[in-house]
């Protein structure tokens, strides 16, 4: 009886451990676990145009245009926005007071009010914190606090990005490489 006790004992002090460990090298002391964060997302959807806006050295595609438009899956056709499209060029002062999707390669992206998020731009892909990701593959998401800005950015045009095969998040920043999420959180 002793035996198993003691037995017993150890395998809860060595589980707390795994878990302890775990959640200390899991995930960033400066990101939180996810909550309501997913209203963020749909609180972007909630008008009823949606820019979105292209460095002007990409082109969408048929296949872009149909993933952002088929993103968040709508239960009734009238709440669905209209998906207005124009390069980073075109964009007018009043076109910033709408809900902005930018999409494609960050690092072509010029304008400065673009650029003002967690992730910094480079000239072959972007960084997070310490972490570069120069990667054809390297992808991310990130919706701003207001829920005005959704960045669904890539460093190719030969890869889909792959949000669209996660769907609606409870986080608003994850960053991709290839099918493999490297980095999720909020960012604070």
């Amino acid at each position: 009886m002793k035996t198993t006790f003691t037995s017993a004992l150890i395998a809860a002090f060595a589980g707390l451990f795994l878990l302890n460990s775990m959640s200390t090298y899991g995930q960033d002391s400066e990101f939180t676990p996810t909550n309501d964060n997913s209203t963020l997302t749909m609180a972007f959807y909630k008008t009823d145009t949606v820019l979105v806006v292209a460095p002007d050295a990409c082109t969408l595609t048929e296949t872009d245009k149909k993933d952002i438009e088929n993103y968040v899956f709508w239960v009734k056709s009238e709440n669905k926005p209209v998906y207005t499209y124009k390069s980073e060029s075109e964009v007018t002062a009043k076109d910033c007071k709408k809900h902005i999707l930018l999409y494609g390669s960050y690092n072509c992206f010029q304008r400065k009010e673009f650029l003002r998020i967690p992730i910094k731009k480079l000239t072959n892909g972007f960084q997070f914190r310490n972490r570069i990701f120069d990667q054809d593959t390297d992808a991310f998401f990130y919706i701003n606090g207001r829920a005005t800005r959704m960045y669904v950015c890539k460093n190719s045009g030969k890869t889909q990005h792959e949000l669209f095969s996660i769907g609606v998040s409870g986080y608003p920043l994850h960053i991709f490489r290839g099918n493999d999420i490297v980095i999720t959180g909020v960012y604070l």
